[in-house]
């Protein structure tokens, strides 16, 4: 009977091992993953999934105020937002320097993301569930995306597979 139980358990143990070892490798494959495409080209292709009819494309100064970044540490940076501020959806995609900025990007993009819904909170229903439910932060490698639009599941797809 302890045969058993130590054989059962080594089993178990085994699978959770393989669990946790696919788990990590890959994580650390999406995310540390450099990506040589053309900015312009993945933002093209995040940009026909979604309406930009209602959106201006930014400068370095509205980045700089919106998000606390210099965009002259980026290698590329291209941001939309809404043509009032009445409105909550945004695009950024980044193509970062090196990945060692990953953690300051994401911590900019959620400060972004928590002022915004405070700032929609009490009365813009609409514009606050846009950034609660459908509010994209995707890192992968060298590569940022940031999308708040109805779509952004779809815009979310097209930013994947134009890496």
């Amino acid at each position: 009977m302890n045969k058993k139980i130590t054989t059962f358990e080594c089993l178990r143990w085994a699978l959770v091992l393989v669990a946790v070892i696919s788990l990590v490798s890959m994580f650390n494959t999406n995310a540390n993953t450099i990506s040589d495409a053309d900015p312009e080209a993945v933002a093209a292709a995040v940009m026909e999934q979604i309406d930009m009819e209602n959106m201006l494309k930014a400068d370095n100064q509205l980045v700089k105020r919106f998000y606390g970044l210099d965009p002259s540490s980026f290698d590329a940076c291209i941001l939309y937002y809404p043509t009032t501020n009445m409105m909550a959806e945004e695009l950024l995609i980044l193509k970062l320097s090196d990945i060692s900025q990953q953690e300051a990007v994401r911590s900019a993009i959620e400060a972004r993301i928590n002022t915004q819904k405070t700032t929609f909170e009490g009365y813009g229903v609409e514009q606050y569930d846009l950034l609660t439910n459908h509010a994209v932060i995707e890192i992968r490698g060298n590569y940022v995306l940031f999308v708040v639009n109805a779509r952004s599941a779809e815009a979310h797809k097209a930013f994947l597979d134009a890496l």
